[in-house]
């Protein structure tokens, strides 16, 4: 959280805030602070921004960093986030609202802190104490990577792209799986990008790719000339226009076919498709590379596999462990509610996920962020972050046992 209009902090002071964060270790809230030893309660809830704001204060998952703009010293503290008491300051407006309270730093010595809000208003005073007090869980933007939780999947690797898909075989029983067959043929012959255009018509196209259109009939008398010409004027610039039909075509059908660059193929009663004429059989045997296409279609295939590994992760991991275990309390009082918040928050990341995103890459990133806010308590916990492997093995015999 930076606060509107606070001052940049000198390099040298940032580098020494940076190098007492844990290398595992994330901070959860940046703020212009004023720091007073030994402040009383109403003293320190009037401080003003000018001229006493000479701190920054970082809040870790650990610790509280004041890091003194002047000197760069640097002083945390390593006890509880939620302070014993919090004084706020709604009465005051930007910039000198905020909220204090008193920590104690590592050498025993009492100080008060009051943290500066970046905005006016009682809504986001208070977003600024859930901060404090709670921790970012619902909040937080960017979290540290982690060993144990597995990278975000390298899209350009499509590049490397699977080959044609073999074609699916249905039965022709209506005009829907009649357009499926033609998806997957179409698929099959290199159009890897190959979808139905569903309910919502093309212009009379029923699959449609990068490189290539199609139109299904499944209609008791051939497909007549004027349909296939129809096809051809919807997409006129399309490299490829393919037709298919359950009960064949007329001789002028056929003709008009090869003169304006249709590809014709039936559906037969088995869901076999079969080219009609030499266009559609020098494509048949021949296929198509688009290379753009394939890319696309595994890069999609790349990232659901991922996401469903990333909650088959955090499931496993759930599963093999006892979240209230003895001892799984964390170091300091409130330290496991606050780390189990961003647990939680995973949870409800996976149950809420979007329908769709902007791109592959953004859905990627979401997962992939969801993954290491569920690592966060079972790293702050010490647990082992399990992909569902069991634990531990019962010995089978003494030998065993004693290794």
């Amino acid at each position: 959280m930076r606060t509107r209009g606070s001052r940049p902090l000198h390099p040298d002071a940032g580098a020494r805030l940076l190098a007492k964060i844990e290398p595992d270790d994330h901070v959860e809230l940046i703020a212009e602070a004023a720091v007073q030893v030994q402040a009383d309660d109403d003293r320190l809830s009037r401080l003003t921004r000018d001229g006493t704001a000479q701190f920054v204060a970082a809040r870790t998952m650990r610790r509280w960093i004041l890091v003194e703009r002047a000197t760069g010293a640097v002083k945390f503290c390593t006890g509880p986030p939620c302070p014993s008491w919090m004084w706020g300051s709604p009465g005051a407006t930007w910039p000198n609202a905020g909220w204090a309270f008193d920590v104690t730093a590592n050498n025993r010595r009492r100080f008060g802190i009051k943290v500066f809000s970046d905005d006016d208003g009682l809504d986001r005073l208070d977003r600024l104490r859930q901060l404090i007090t709670k921790g970012a869980a619902g909040q937080i933007k960017l979290l540290p990577e982690q060993p144990e939780v597995p990278a975000l999947p390298d899209l350009d690797a499509a590049a490397s792209a699977r080959g044609a898909m073999p074609a699916q075989r249905f039965l022709p029983s209506d005009w829907r799986t009649s357009e499926e067959i033609a998806a997957a043929h179409m698929r099959a012959l290199g159009f890897a990008d190959a979808e139905l255009t569903g309910g919502n018509r093309d212009g009379g196209l029923d699959v449609v790719a990068g490189t290539g259109v199609a139109q299904v009939k499944m209609q008791a008398q051939p497909v007549g000339a004027p349909q296939v010409h129809q096809l051809r004027g919807t997409r006129p610039h399309s490299p490829h226009h393919l037709f298919y039909s359950t009960s064949g075509y007329t001789t002028a059908t056929c003709e008009a076919a090869a003169e304006i660059g249709v590809y014709l193929f039936t559906i037969g009663r088995d869901g076999t498709v079969s080219p009609v004429g030499a266009a559609a059989a020098d494509l048949a045997e021949a296929g198509v590379h688009d290379p753009d296409a394939v890319r696309a279609v595994t890069a999609r295939q790349i990232v659901k596999e991922y996401c469903q590994g990333v909650a088959d992760r955090i499931t496993a991991a759930i599963n093999a462990t006892d979240l209230s275990a003895p001892g799984r309390t964390g170091r300091y009082p409130g330290h496991h509610e606050r780390a189990l918040r961003y647990l939680h928050r995973a949870l409800e990341n996976l149950s809420e996920a979007p329908g769709s995103f902007e791109s592959l890459r953004s859905t990627a990133v979401y997962y992939h962020h969801t993954e290491l806010l569920a690592h966060v308590w079972f790293r702050e916990m010490g647990v082992p972050y399990s992909d569902g492997e069991r634990l531990r093995h019962e010995p089978e015999t003494l030998d065993s046992f004693y290794g």
